[in-house]
């Protein structure tokens, strides 16, 4: 048995450069790894057999649709393996549909152990290309460092965060689906694009303040002209003039950047959003 800890990630800074031809869009972005977990509990059973997820959760389907399910087929059609049982018990903590990147965290994690358990057989290079079509994220967790992020999400360049901060994760009672988002975004007229050099400057810097000033979420610009609930959602949020609120990839979750001296009481914040849960991580 081993039990393993499938991190979450937020966005800082989102822009989208154009289409390829097969569909996919080309991405420029930041991705950063923090503390809110999923925890994973594999167990190889050293036989010839099938995977089998079990979940905390009833709505997270363990069947094939599963993105770790799907990982589990690529990798052992890739490597020609013959398939061996494997039981998984996913404890979700990471909420779904929040632009955190959780399944696909819990996909880059269980690669990472499999690949493991066949005594490293894949380089890293050729699990993130393995994974790449799966989510477009898993990429990055098989790195799982700060990163500036392109491509579909599979070229990654190492970038340094130095922020002294804490994160709130402030994520409403509704989700958002990725591929909802992306649709609105072909609608979307002239998008305000991040300054991703400005903003991996401010990051290495601990410049909070620009990066609060720079940061600029493509995919959010398009939920706000036609998604009701993140309309809704952002002008409760606006209504708290003293924070600066930004969307982590497609949404639905909101972060807040607050300098370690400063303090904040959740139950107040709550009160004033409404139904919403609220995280408090950390970089990693």
């Amino acid at each position: 048995m081993v039990s393993v800890y499938s991190n979450a990630k937020i966005n800082i800074g989102l822009n989208i450069l154009g289409k390829y031809s097969n569909g996919y869009h080309k991405l420029d972005m930041i991705m950063l790894p923090i503390s809110l977990s999923d925890r994973m509990d594999i167990e190889f059973k050293g036989k010839k057999g099938k995977l089998k997820i079990k979940c905390n959760i009833d709505s997270i389907p363990t069947n094939e649709s599963n993105i770790i399910y799907k990982v589990y087929n690529k990798f052992y059609e890739i490597t020609r393996l013959d398939k061996e049982e494997i039981e998984i018990y996913l404890e979700k903590k990471i909420p779904s549909q929040a632009g955190l990147g959780g399944g696909s965290s819990n996909g880059a994690f269980f690669l990472k152990e499999l690949n493991k358990y066949y005594k490293c057989i894949l380089s890293e290079e050729e699990m993130i290309d393995l994974s790449k079509n799966i989510g477009a994220d898993i990429p990055f967790f098989i790195k799982n460092i700060p990163c500036r992020v392109q491509g579909i999400g599979e070229e990654l360049i190492e970038i340094k965060n130095n922020l002294q901060c804490k994160i709130l994760l402030i994520k409403p009672n509704f989700g958002v689906s990725t591929k909802e988002a992306y649709k609105l975004y072909n609608k979307l007229e002239n998008p305000k694009k991040a300054n991703i050099k400005t903003l991996i400057e401010s990051l290495k810097n601990n410049k909070l303040n620009d990066i609060n000033q720079y940061n600029e979420n493509v995919l959010e610009q398009s939920l706000l002209e036609q998604n009701k609930d993140i309309i809704n959602f952002r002008e409760k949020i606006n209504c708290i003039k003293k924070y600066t609120f930004s969307m982590s990839g497609s949404g639905s979750c909101y972060y807040l950047l607050l300098p370690n001296d400063k303090k904040i009481c959740i139950k107040e914040l709550k009160e004033k959003i409404g139904d919403c849960n609220i995280y408090i991580c950390n970089f990693l």
